[in-house]
């Protein structure tokens, strides 16, 4: 029994919601958790930061594929830009937070990166104490996917999990 879990995922493209909610009608129907509950983290974030991540995302893959890959190369380098993006990530997530505190996970099941960020610069300052798991629900792997506290990774491909291990996440976590 894996105790209570969250299932974080965002609302930028379908794919994550999807995944998000299967694994969650899982974990019910197989009795796998005390509690589960789905949620997209989004929902806890300003109204223009919600806005502007979940559309821009669909906007660029409709109308600017090309700055969508001019983003994902830029950003595939480890490290690049990761201050940063966590910095503005912590600012938009003070309510996220809050629920956290108040639902007190056991384990999150993360299947987009915004969330497994923010869990996993939680577990390095110490102010939550749950196994992160990610599904990375991408065919391919980014190196945004990368989070130092992430306890367990779960992919489709024998090829991503190459991948992963390429950018340096322990074998063994894969």
């Amino acid at each position: 029994m894996l105790g209570r879990v969250l299932v974080l995922s965002t609302s930028a493209g379908a794919g994550h919601l999807r995944a998000a909610d299967a694994i969650e009608k899982a974990l019910r129907i197989r009795g796998l958790a005390s509690e589960v509950q789905h949620l997209d983290v989004l929902r806890f974030t300003n109204n223009v930061f919600r806005h502007l991540y979940s559309k821009a995302y669909i906007d660029l893959v409709n109308k600017a594929p090309e700055v969508l890959g001019w983003l994902y190369d830029h950003l595939a380098v480890p490290g690049r830009s990761e201050n940063v993006r966590r910095a503005f990530d912590r600012l938009n997530t003070v309510p996220f937070m809050s629920f956290l505190n108040k639902f007190k996970p056991d384990v999150a099941i993360c299947t987009h990166f915004l969330p497994s960020e923010i869990i996993s610069w939680l577990k390095s300052e110490k102010k939550i104490h749950v196994l992160n798991a990610v599904v990375v629900t991408d065919f391919d792997v980014h190196a945004m996917w990368l989070c130092p506290h992430t306890d367990q990774y779960f992919v489709a491909l024998q090829e991503t999990k190459v991948h992963l291990v390429a950018l340096g996440v322990p074998e063994s976590k894969v």
